[in-house]
Order: C-alpha cells, then structure tokens, then sequence
C-alpha cells in the first residue's frame, strides 16, 4: 500500500472519529433538553387516570440510582467513560440492561435495512441503466415522472396507505409486527415465511423511498458514460447492447458505492418512521418508545449504535472507492 493512500485511510479514519466524538456530545445533551423526565414517565403525571404516588425519599432514591441527582458534568464524564465500554447502564423504563435491549432489536432492523437497501439498489441500478440507455424515449420519460413522485411521499404516509390497501381490504400481509404471536411453528421453513410475509410490506415502503436516489444517480451517470469514446467505439464495432451496459455499470461503480454508503444514513432515520407505522420491532420503533418515555440510557445507546453503524458503513465505502477508484487519494 503506497503511502499516499494510506494517508488517505488514516485522515478518513480521522474525520469519522472526530465526527463520532461530536455525535457522542449531542447525544448525550438532546435527550436532556427535552421537557419532563423518566421519573413523569414512570409514575405518570398528576392528571392521568391512575398515577403512581411516590415519596420524596423514594423519588431521591430513583435519581441517585439513575445518576440523574449528579452535576451534568459528572454525568457527562459517566456517561464517557460507560459508552467507551459500550455500558449504557440499565433502561429506566424497563429496568433491564440497555445492552440486551439493543442486542435484541438489531437483528430486526439490520434484516430490514439490509433487504430494502438490497432492494432499492438493485432496482435502481437496472431501472437508471434503462432509463439512461433509452433516454429520450417513452420509459426514461414515465420513470422521470414516477421516480420524484415516490421521493416525495412521505415514509410513514406511504406506510399507512400500504396497510390500508394490502393488508387491511386485500388481506394479503399482516398487519403489524415482525412474527404472529401465539403461533405454532410446523418447522424452520413456516417461520421463514412468516418472518418474510411481516417484512414485506415495511421493507418495500422503505426501498420505495430510497430507490429514487439510486436510479437517478446512475442515470446520469449512464447518461454521461453513453458520451464517451470507449461506448461510441463500442456501438460502432457492433458489441452487443448488454456487453456495453456492463462496462457503463463498471466504470459508475465509484458513485454508486457512495450513494449505497450515503443512503444509509437515510434508511436509518427512514426505519424509525416505517417501524412506528408497522410497529416493527426495531431500533426505530425503540428509539421513538424511549422518547416518549425519556428513556436516557436506551435513548443514548441508540444513537451510539446506529452512529457507529453508519460511520463504519462510510468509511468502508471510502476505503473501497480508494482502491476501484485508483485516483482516492492521490491528490
């Protein structure tokens, strides 16, 4: 590895770590700008049907067990030194580690992002490589119109719709949630299909919303390569249509990495409105619970892990690009 893309990873590796840093900061100070606090949640508020009446001894104790009695500066230092751990402490809520709370919603949002990020990348491609290659005609014009309009709905809208159409009048997928409770598995194959028939509805919701980006990027892209020599000379020697497409997606393979790494971060705050709309058992669904229970220690651990995911994410597209690229950094 020669030297200048070396320095290249490590700056890289540099900015995403300061940028960590700072989310680490805002993180650990929004979700204590916000009105109330998790003892309101806990016992409820004086005009609720059934509050919960705590005692001052037991209300001091609630705090000091949940450091929220401590300066904010000791509670940021805490706070610090837990998250380099990955310790987040236990969930006020719930009063279980916030760790085994996260641990068992992951897998629900990376089988999500990871289907609906396939998904939307490689219908994007295709329906962008069509559309550049025919542009002007018929399909790159109707995609052009459709393409805006899919960007332009909102997530948890189209959600709604979704659940209206397909599984409340057509019966055709459930309507919440990622398994059937109280059901009897006949084997592995049953369970799968189940799992499958919850995810389908959220998961074309969410590519629906991110597709747009991709298809557009590629493109251009395409419509940009179709000017170059190397295409006009392949057109001309008589290279067949999907030999010269496969070159075109070689050579915009750098801009798509991007936009693939990019989209993440779309996807990400896209789950927590899909997830609330489907009650999808997921870091979304867990993040939007947590708010309105002022859950700090589930809330932080949110983020951190949804930060980190997504940073890690970027900067191996950019370690990737360095190398299909050739010219990252040799500037």
């Amino acid at each position: 590895m020669d030297r200048k893309r070396l320095w290249h990873i490590f700056s890289r590796g540099l900015e995403y770590s300061i940028t960590f840093f700072l989310i680490l900061i805002i993180n650990f100070f929004i979700p204590r700008t916000m009105p109330g606090g998790p003892l309101l949640s806990i016992t409820g508020s004086q005009n609720a049907d059934l509050p919960v009446v705590l005692d001052e001894e037991t209300k001091y104790e609630l705090m000091e067990y949940y450091h929220l009695n401590d300066p904010l500066h000791i509670q940021f230092m805490q706070y610090m030194a837990d998250a380099a751990q990955l310790d987040f402490g236990y969930s006020i809520t719930h009063n279980i580690p916030v760790l085994d709370i996260i641990l068992g919603r992951l897998p629900w949002t990376i089988l999500l992002m990871g289907s609906a990020l396939v998904f939307s990348t490689f219908f994007g491609i295709a329906l962008g490589i069509e559309s550049g290659w025919n542009r002007g005609r018929k399909l790159d014009h109707a995609l052009l119109m459709i393409m805006p309009v899919l960007r332009s709905i909102p997530p948890f809208f189209l959600g709604a719709l979704m659940i209206f159409v397909f599984s409340y009048r057509m019966g055709w997928f459930p309507l919440s949630g990622a398994l059937t409770p109280y059901i009897d598995y006949t084997g592995m194959a049953d369970q799968v299909r189940d799992i499958f028939s919850h995810l389908a509805l959220p998961m074309l919701c969410l590519a629906a919303f991110e597709m747009p980006g991709t298809y557009l990027l590629v493109r251009n892209v395409c419509v940009q390569q179709m000017e170059k020599p190397y295409v006009l000379m392949a057109t001309a020697r008589g290279l067949k249509e999907r030999n010269i497409k496969k070159h075109v997606l070689i050579n915009s393979t750098v801009p798509v990495v991007n936009q693939i790494a990019a989209m993440l971060g779309f996807l990400v705050g896209g789950a927590v409105f899909i997830e609330t709309v489907f009650s999808y058992p997921g870091m979304g669904m867990l993040v939007y619970n947590s708010f309105i229970e002022r859950d700090y220690p589930v809330l932080q651990g949110a983020f951190i892990f949804m930060s980190l995911c997504v940073l890690a994410c970027n900067y191996a597209a950019d370690i990737a690009c360095s190398y299909i690229d050739g010219r990252a950094g040799q500037e």
